[in-house]
């Protein structure tokens, strides 16, 4: 089993506040340290914990070692089938119980400090961060359809190697060209009929969009065309009743979108307060 430990100065640490990640293989009764990375929570504006727990699950972890987890990083953890096991005090220590099964897993977080919908960083929500570092591999290359002035461009630019931001908009895109990383392909197009490469595109993110697209079906045609196969779409929406967004005759609830993403597989929809999200992966 590989495990991976949030570590401080030799002791276990919360994952999103850990200095180190040591990543261990445990079998018959033995652990063997395979390496050391630096936690990138150190570098996260936002979401912390999702940092480090989306890096765990990149070196193949099947369990984590944390002095404590909060309710997202629980939440994650569980929906990847990650085991999670809770430990103050020496790594050493921590590891001796873990092979004689003596660690415990929670039943739930550990603390419930910081997570709500309102924490916002340059217009995204926490909620939303940790979302698009979910689906986002490192390295990898991403597409903001309808990127307006780039709210989530300026996120994705730390997680992927490459980040296509499109909008017919020019005054829009001018605010995309500010945030001057040299990552953003500003490409002032339809997103209805994009320059991106065929397949090249590893997460798709549409946000408050789709509700206005004239033909949603070429839309969702796009977005399979640019994806690679098991890359991911995810669709943020304002939910009807909302106060906020689009009139209300213009507001689709999940069913009216998943309507259109008959071809993907669903894996997951998030509520994110006013809004929600669906994801959808490519076959």
């Amino acid at each position: 089993m590989k495990i991976v430990i949030s570590e401080t100065g030799g002791r276990v640490d919360g994952l999103g506040e850990g200095e180190e990640l040591a990543i261990y293989e445990i079998a018959e009764g033995r652990y063997k340290l395979i390496e050391r990375v630096e936690n990138p929570a150190r570098q996260a504006r936002m979401a912390r914990g999702a940092a480090a727990l989306a890096e765990a699950r990149r070196r193949g972890a099947q369990a984590l070692v944390v002095s404590e987890i909060g309710p997202r990083g629980f939440e994650m953890a569980r929906s990847w089938g990650l085991k999670i096991y809770i430990y103050d005090g020496p790594v050493e220590e921590a590891l001796a119980k873990l092979i004689k099964g003596e660690l415990r897993e929670p039943e739930g977080p550990t603390h419930r400090g910081g997570h709500h919908h309102g924490g916002h960083w340059r217009g995204i929500s926490e909620d939303e961060y940790a979302l698009l570092l979910k689906y986002t591999p490192r390295g990898g290359v991403a597409a903001d359809l309808g990127c307006g002035v780039g709210r989530l461009c300026e996120a994705l630019k730390d997680m992927a190697s490459r980040v296509y931001c499109v909008d017919v908009d020019e005054e829009a895109l001018r605010e995309v060209e500010k945030i001057g990383a040299p990552n953003l392909s500003i490409l002032r197009e339809d997103v209805l009929h994009t320059s991106i490469p065929g397949g090249v595109v590893d997460v798709a993110v549409m946000s408050n969009v789709f509700h206005d697209l004239a033909d949603k079906r070429a839309a969702v045609a796009e977005i399979a065309r640019i994806l690679k196969p098991g890359g991911y779409a995810i669709l943020i929406e304002h939910k009807p009743g909302s106060p906020f967004g689009p009139p209300s005759f213009l507001k689709m609830s999940p069913d009216e979108v998943r309507r259109y993403f008959g071809d993907f597989k669903e894996v997951e929809y998030q509520d994110l307060g006013h809004n929600y999200a669906l994801v959808f992966q490519k076959g």
